[in-house]
């Protein structure tokens, strides 16, 4: 995209637009409102102005010269613009008329050229111009009048004009003040944009420095509010995007620990074996045991791996489940395999949307968490229960219990407390999987202290 049709498609350019045309029309319609106005007003005085010559001639009933001569003498009638013509027809005598100055060269020119008729009293002639034109009659037979006819015509040229000059201003007014218009509106606009402005070049900023992607906060300003909304909004997301891009590089770095450990064991009993294997072949049996459990270590982490990559990307496909038979078939399956007495507390019948697969799963985490933790001959207790709207499943055991300031992190991914990291084998992947789970099935988790000893997880899904 052109750098012009870039600037042309801002929301300022736009807006301006919009508004320019808002006011643009707004000013033309004023504008063809006054010059009507205007205009009506002064053709209905200049018909005034003509009908009342034409009432007074009849009024004053002009029907002779001296008539005339003293009716002209007293009127102010504009004889460059109103014409007036009388036609007397006497009973006895032949008819005459009576003209005012310039009706006869008016009249002439009237006759030289096409006139067009526009209304009953409103005619345009190409040499005359537009022009009104009212008549009145009378007659006086007591005197030996038997007719006379009164003829005023009146040139609109003058209104014409008038309108012509008016439009003319109006056109230089609203051309000043849309040019003006569009300016300030275009400032405005600007103003109003700059804050989406900087956010666009703060985000350009934080898009190409790839080493604080994530890290910079953007501008928040105090208005306008939406934009002032949008800024906090993103701001959230980037804090959220730095934690999980943190988690994930912590999630790779603890891989890549947990991993390097048997693969360095591996490695050394496998250079023993080149080294020493021939010359003494006693160490080969040790090595290679060594290389197995190491082997079965890193394979139980990469399967744990990949259960949880699986458990990020998982969409579930819940169904009615009856969950009290679920867990029950779950702990007598696998609670014969645990060193620890397991007793079930199981309401009958509950059923819930879930996922089978995924409930069983995280059921059997649970069991091999509390398993591991637990000393030899103690008892493990699965409940559940329900309520109208959610089931609650727990795993109690009796174990040393987890400090109050660990239990935050438990559910962090590789995450083992110290005092169980050389005593008890694990990776600290198996709650991370099962908090993952719970959270696919919009559901919570919870850890706290079993009295005397121990810990109890429990989990709450929507039924």
């Amino acid at each position: 995209m052109s750098m012009k049709r870039k600037l042309l498609n801002t929301s300022a350019a736009r807006i301006t637009k919009v508004y320019g045309l808002l006011l643009l029309g707004i000013t033309l319609i004023l504008s063809i409102t006054i010059v009507s106005v205007v205009g009506y007003k002064q053709y209905r005085l200049e018909r005034q102005q003509a009908v009342g010559v034409a009432r007074g001639l009849k009024r004053s009933f002009i029907a002779n010269r001296n008539d005339w001569f003293w009716w002209r003498l007293g009127n102010s009638t504009d004889t460059h613009n109103t014409f007036v013509r009388i036609q007397v027809t006497p009973t006895k005598k032949k008819s005459y008329a009576l003209k005012s100055p310039r009706t006869k060269r008016f009249l002439a020119q009237q006759q030289a050229a096409k006139t067009h008729r526009l209304s009953d009293n409103i005619s345009y002639s190409s040499k005359v111009g537009l022009y009104y034109h009212v008549s009145a009659t009378d007659e006086d037979r007591d005197n030996g009048i038997a007719h006379v006819q009164y003829d005023v015509w009146l040139k609109l040229n003058g209104v014409i004009y008038l309108l012509w000059l008016l439009i003319r201003l109006i056109l230089l007014i609203v051309l000043a003040f849309f040019a003006l218009g569009i300016w300030l509106i275009y400032l405005l606009a600007r103003q109003l944009n700059r804050p989406l402005a900087d956010l666009t070049e703060t985000t350009k900023t934080i898009n190409h420095d790839l080493s604080n992607q994530y890290q910079t906060q953007l501008p928040v300003p105090k208005s306008p509010q939406e934009v002032h909304d949008l800024s906090e909004a993103f701001n959230q997301l980037l804090a959220s995007l730095n934690q999980q891009a943190r988690a994930d590089r912590e999630f790779v770095s603890n891989a890549s620990h947990e991993l390097k450990t048997p693969i360095a064991t591996i490695r050394g009993h496998v250079s023993l074996i080149k080294r020493r294997g021939k010359d003494h072949p006693e160490v080969i049996p040790s090595s290679l045991e060594f290389i197995d459990q190491e082997s079965e270590r890193m394979q139980r982490l990469v399967q744990s791996l990949l259960k949880l990559s699986r458990a990020n990307q998982l969409t579930l496909v819940t169904a009615p489940v009856n969950v009290s038979q679920l867990v029950t078939n779950t702990v007598d399956g696998y609670g014969a395999s645990l060193s620890q007495d397991v007793l079930v507390h199981v309401a009958p019948d509950i059923v819930a949307e879930v996922n089978a697969d995924s409930v069983e799963q995280i059921l059997v985490s649970l069991l091999n968490n509390a398993q591991k933790y637990s000393p030899t001959q103690s008892t493990i207790v699965v409940g559940l229960t329900s309520t109208p709207h959610s089931l609650q499943l727990s795993v109690t055991d009796q174990g040393q219990g987890i400090d109050d300031d660990q239990k935050a992190h438990i559910f962090d991914r590789f995450y083992r407390a110290k005092t169980v990291r050389a005593t008890v084998e694990g990776n600290g992947l198996g709650l991370a999987i099962v908090q993952q789970l719970v959270t696919l099935h919009h559901g919570q988790i919870e850890v706290s202290d079993n009295h005397p000893t121990g810990t109890k997880f429990v989990i709450k899904l929507p039924i």
